[in-house]
């Protein structure tokens, strides 16, 4: 969860970026690697997000193993895991989704299928690299929101 924090600040630290004159314009790409390490230290989050792999569930079943766990996602009724996923166009280029485990909800220890787990959505704000239609090796930066799961939760089905 913390790491939804982290992405939170982050996106601060690249919404107030936009505004410097450093990032207007086309930047090489040798330019806009230097300014995304910046931001990235900048807003104190790691560049290799790979590098603190956390313990989950590969799948329902396996999930009854971890109720004890400190982490929410191995706790929660509708458990889920974090995957990365990679899209160079964006800043950052690496980020975490969840994937509901389940697809009912955990209740008295086993998968009930008269509830479903459904995944907590979120609009997150991303950098997208575009080139320059004058130089299409150089790059100019536009901000663009997509929707990510970030959690699952146990609900009712629609009737």
């Amino acid at each position: 969860m913390w790491s939804y924090l982290i992405a939170g600040v982050f996106m601060l630290f690249l919404k107030d970026a936009l505004t410097e004159q450093k990032l207007r314009g086309c930047l090489t790409n040798d330019e806009l690697m230097h300014q995304e390490k910046k931001l990235l230290r900048r807003a104190g989050r790691h560049i290799d997000l790979r590098a603190a792999p956390s313990v989950s569930a590969a799948s329902c079943q396996d999930f009854t193993h971890l109720v004890f766990s400190s982490e929410l996602k191995n706790r929660s009724l509708s458990p889920w895991r974090l995957k990365f996923e990679t899209n160079n166009h964006l800043i950052p280029s690496v980020y975490e989704v969840a994937e509901c485990l389940c697809s009912g909800c955990i209740i008295n220890g086993s998968e009930n299928t008269d509830y479903n787990s459904v995944p907590v959505m979120r609009e997150m704000m991303f950098l997208k690299k575009v080139s320059c239609p004058a130089d299409p090796d150089k790059y100019s930066i536009n901000i663009v929101y997509k929707t990510l799961p970030v959690a699952c939760t146990c609900v009712v089905p629609r009737q």
